[in-house]
């Protein structure tokens, strides 16, 4: 393989399997989604329920066992036993009135595609064409509700469009913002509509297309599913994969989270040493190591029945908690500390001193619990093609850059504040630690509201 040829698979591998950005484009919330689109088509004596549902690479990963039971990839027979029980489950989760009596829905056609995702994972279109017959009449009134994937994160979206009928006051619009899951919205809030109520009346134009039409599936990354199978891969790629994997994982740390605040509150609000900056940093880094390990082993033995997206609000909240639960002991404790040195006119020795083992595991868990989506995929998509050793690999790899950039910042904190304190007043240093153990609580409060949030 040419050199230039490695440089573009390891850029193709930073930009498309883990950095954070790549994963917005494709699914506006993550490789975690199932998003569905349920576009409504009007005609005078019939309503169409053409409904589509784009699974990212987790929860495909997870339906697999259901398309291909034998695990020796799905065959025709298997596709097709999975479109008709996955489209009678679908159906069982829309709720379609007319005039205020349900209306029957049948499956009258069905799709299904898969394409290549991150870290050669694949991801799932399933398509449905559902169908209820109803009188011809001057007038109805249809309201439309999906109660499909209630607990799972993802898009959703729902349409109206009349055929040879016309729609009147319609709470949605005619045609799918996401071009029916193919192409998000970029800086746009995930749709969250479910249901649509409007009134209809027989005559109008004719859609150019018809749902029950033959959509063109688009093609997936091949590059990166085709590099994650070879079956060729050497010593010196295998070696700047995982160089790129570091460099990720210090980039990735930038990012939101990840327990920078905290760190840097802390060094500088104990007096750290570099060694207390290094400590804090791998003991982080650690605990976000195991908690995608913890998370993957999780998705892999659960299969279908466990949703890792909702694991996520949970694990921000318990993250919030302990830095809040850490902040306010550390800013009581520096507060009693700051009184009693103002009491007998010398420093106190409980003012700055390191945190204790359990409070740097607590730090450790704030700063590390909430595990990287993208390197969870990393993992699953070198399990999913049995080279879980590599995964492995990279993962550590991502972790010790992310250490190592956590480092580096908690040194950065401490030379500013040996800066500031030759010249900033000495009243104003001796607040230091009382304001850092406030901004940890502060930081732990924002997790705290974060989590609830999104429960």
């Amino acid at each position: 393989m040419s050199v230039p040829r490695r440089v573009l698979i390891v850029t193709t591998l930073v930009l498309g399997v883990l950095a954070v950005p790549t994963l917005a484009v494709a699914h506006p919330l993550g490789n975690f989604t199932i998003n569905t689109s349920a576009a409504l088509v009007v005609r005078a004596d019939e309503i169409v329920v053409d409904y589509a549902v784009d699974m990212a690479e987790i929860p495909t990963l997870q339906e697999q066992p259901r398309l291909d039971p034998d695990g020796d990839g799905a065959s025709s027979t298997e596709e097709a036993a999975y479109r008709a029980a996955a489209c009678g489950d679908l159906r069982m989760g829309l709720l379609l009135r007319v005039d205020g009596a349900a209306v029957p829905i049948t499956p009258q056609s069905s799709s299904l595609s898969l394409s290549a995702g991150q870290a050669g994972l694949p991801t799932l279109r399933l398509r449905c064409v559902l169908a209820a017959a109803i009188e011809e009449t001057a007038h109805h009134d249809l309201a439309f509700e999906d109660r499909n994937y209630p607990d799972r994160l993802g898009w959703r979206e729902v349409t109206a469009a009349g055929d040879g009928a016309t729609i009147v006051d319609a709470d949605v619009p005619t045609e799918s913002p996401s071009n029916r899951l193919r192409s998000y919205p970029a800086e746009v809030a995930p749709s969250d509509v479910r249901s649509a109520s409007f009134a209809f009346r027989p005559g109008g134009a004719s859609l150019d297309a018809r749902p029950g039409a033959t959509l063109t599936e688009p093609a997936g990354g091949g590059l990166l599913a085709g590099f994650a199978a070879r079956r060729d891969l050497s010593v010196g790629l295998i070696a700047l994969m995982i160089a790129a994997a570091v460099g990720v994982g210090a980039v990735h740390s930038l990012g939101p989270g990840h327990g920078k605040s905290l760190i840097g509150a802390y060094v500088i609000g104990a007096d750290g040493t570099l060694r207390q900056a290094v400590a804090v940093g791998a003991a982080v880094s650690v605990m976000h190591t195991a908690s995608v390990l913890g998370l993957g082993l999780l998705v892999l033995s659960a299969e279908r029945i466990f949703a890792p997206d909702r694991v996520y609000p949970w694990l921000g909240l318990a993250s919030g908690i302990v830095a809040l639960g850490l902040g306010v002991a550390l800013l009581v404790s520096r507060i009693h500390a700051l009184s009693e040195r103002h009491r007998h006119g010398h420093d106190h020795p409980h003012l700055t001193r390191p945190l204790s083992r359990r409070g740097l595991l607590a730090l450790a868990f704030a700063g590390g619990i909430l595990p990287s989506p993208s390197a969870l995929v990393v993992l699953l998509g070198s399990v999913s093609i049995g080279r879980t050793p590599l995964g492995l690999a990279l993962i550590a790899a991502f972790s010790i850059g992310l250490a190592a950039s956590l480092v580096a910042l908690g040194a950065l904190a401490i030379r500013a504040k040996h800066v500031a304190t030759g010249r900033l007043p000495a009243r104003l240093m001796r607040l230091a630690p009382v304001a850092s153990g406030g901004c940890i609580a502060l930081v732990g409060l924002a997790l705290t509201t974060r989590g609830l949030l999104q429960l």
